[in-house]
């Protein structure tokens, strides 16, 4: 693993113009996240503070530091491990947001990270050039770990994205910009564990529409919103238009230039801005909330009649661009065709359908996928690996849902049965779907990795819907046509599983001693744990009651994760 610190984007000129000086002397500098590379990832989850405002200390959540976490790069085709030591007090999980991974390797609840303790997935890259994330994703605990600042970006490069003339100098002319909804107390400033009144923005941790300074040339703005609830409408002061070459998993067709763009919670995407010319200026991103559609969080609240926060429906600076010298060899131009996206042929491909509904009906907060709630111990769908799937997704509910689903990337094939506009045509795996009887079909197809036992997550990316049920899972069953299940080479043998009143346990070496073990239900409480030294193992179960656990198995300095099912 290597660390690089790039230096904070520098002031390249003397401005000639007090009013520059004493805004550049008066906001704060948005700083660029360190970034991690090599085949072996180590990151660790603690907590921290911050001083988002002067003279209060802030309780957080990072990731290898006191806030948000570094920029994990990657390359397609590489082998990698990614070490994630828990030293929080509580259980967690590590998602790859957008990653093709197996389950076992997905982050999702069921591979939590009990405290002190060290999660290590390892997989092959097989994403496409483009800007992931990872955050945790426990269940009933997402929304606070979330806020509380445990997110980061992942940037895949890959030899087909290489080749096109693009900034891809990071730091310098190629900016990750993570944008957070936030509600902080108003006399503590501490971060308020809810999305429902959010007063502030921030940019990379940064509160109160900092500034960054940008070369005079084509620039490169890897944009993720990070927010529980709250959507942005991105567009300059100056109404310029700009270009998007990815959407949230890959390179988009052709270059598509826009002037507004709208992202719901967990949504990336990359833009190209043209500064060229303009040394001196100074320019702004801002949130025009008051074009955002009726009811969609951020803008009115519209018919919901739901709680209007301080900055809902309103347009305002996030951040300022303050334009100053280029750089060697600039970037000064912007392509226009990009890559080829082949769509899943959906003649034929099985539906499965997914019903968004109020519960009650009229509810603004609480919500379930044809009419259940989030249970660990059942399957919502079952399909086969390499099975064409179509999706068709029905929002009956009085607010737009920001759809994501796990393990691989989706392509959007109509919303309220038109095509999709062409940023959205790209390879996708969270999609907007309006309210009041809005609908989008998508379709995907999981040729990659088959497992009976673990699930794929679906859910609502409003981290409070996703925590209070919004949410289901479903079994890709391996290929029985040659591509088998990616096995784990230090897989635990728990049986009889589901269990009654005991449980063996044993690791598939012989010499594998266990020292203990820990099971946890979904929720991560401890209803388990007992010393060992024995490399054949037997757990009571008698005292548990009937659902879905985790067992966590430490031998040596590994411990590992399976899933029980009591009955």
């Amino acid at each position: 693993m290597t660390y690089n610190h790039y230096p904070k984007c520098a002031i390249a000129c003397i401005w000639l113009f007090a009013n520059s000086i004493t805004v550049l002397i008066a906001q704060p500098a948005i700083p660029m996240p360190d970034t991690v590379s090599g085949n072996v990832i180590d990151l660790t989850l603690a907590n921290s503070s911050k001083q988002f405002f002067n003279g209060f200390n802030t309780s957080t959540i990072g990731y290898n530091g006191s806030y948000l976490g570094p920029t994990i790069i990657l390359n397609k085709g590489q082998e990698v491990t990614m070490n994630v030591h828990n030293n929080l007090s509580d259980t967690t999980t590590t998602h790859w947001h957008g990653l093709h991974v197996a389950p076992m390797n997905d982050g999702s609840p069921h591979n939590p990270i009990l405290p002190g303790t060290t999660w290590s997935p390892g997989f092959t890259v097989m994403d496409n050039a483009a800007t992931y994330w990872y955050h945790p994703h426990l269940h009933g605990k997402t929304l606070n770990q979330v806020l509380l600042g445990a997110a980061g970006l992942i940037i895949v490069r890959d030899p087909e994205e290489e080749v096109l003339t693009l900034p891809r100098r990071y730091g310098f002319d190629d900016f990750p910009l993570i944008f957070q909804w936030q509600h902080f107390d108003a006399a503590s400033k501490q971060i308020i564990l809810d999305d429902v009144a959010d007063n502030t923005t921030l940019v990379n941790g940064v509160v109160a529409a900092p500034y960054l300074n940008v070369p005079a040339q084509v620039v490169r703005l890897r944009i993720l919103n990070a927010s529980s609830r709250r959507f942005f409408e991105f567009g300059f002061n100056d109404n310029r238009s700009f270009k998007q070459i990815t959407s949230d998993d890959g390179l988009l067709n052709a270059a598509v230039s826009m002037t507004r763009l709208m992202l719901g919670s967990g949504e990336r995407a990359e833009i190209l801005v043209d500064f060229s010319g303009q040394e001196g200026n100074t320019f702004f991103i801002k949130q025009f909330g008051s074009e955002l559609p009726a009811g969609y969080p951020g803008g009115d609240v519209g018919m919901m009649g739901g709680t209007l926060g301080p900055l809902d429906n309103k347009d305002f600076n996030l951040l300022q661009f303050n334009v100053v010298a280029s750089t060697s060899n600039p970037v000064t131009t912007m392509p226009g065709a990009l890559t080829t996206n082949v769509v899943y042929p959906a003649a034929g491909a099985a539906n499965f359908n997914v019903r968004i509904t109020g519960f009650p009906m009229m509810s603004q907060t609480n919500f379930t996928f044809n009419g259940v709630q989030y249970d660990p111990a059942v399957i919502n769908m079952t399909t086969n690996q390499n099975t064409i799937m179509t999706w068709t997704i029905t929002n009956q509910s009085m607010m737009p849902h920001p759809f994501h689903i796990h393990g691989n990337h989706f392509y959007v094939l109509s919303i309220d049965g038109a095509t999709p506009p062409a940023n959205l045509r790209g390879r996708k795996d969270v999609v907007i779907v309006p309210p009041f009887g809005g609908t989008v079909k998508l379709i995907t197809q999981y040729l990659d990795f088959g497992d009976p036992d673990i699930p794929y997550m679906f859910h609502c990316h409003i981290l409070s819907h996703e925590d209070g049920g919004m949410m289901g899972q479903f079994i890709v069953n391996p290929s029985t046509t040659g591509i088998q299940k990616l096995e784990n080479d230090n897989k635990i043998f728990a049986y009889p599983n589901p269990a009654q009143n005991y449980i063996n346990i044993k690791l598939n070496s012989a010499v594998s001693i266990i020292s203990k073990v820990v099971i946890v239900n979904t929720m991560g409480q401890t209803v388990y744990s007992h010393q060992f030294d024995s490399a054949v193992i037997q757990a009571s179960t008698q005292h548990l009651i009937n659902g879905s656990y985790f067992i966590n198995v430490f031998s040596g300095n590994h411990v590992l994760t399976q899933k029980l099912v009591i009955e």
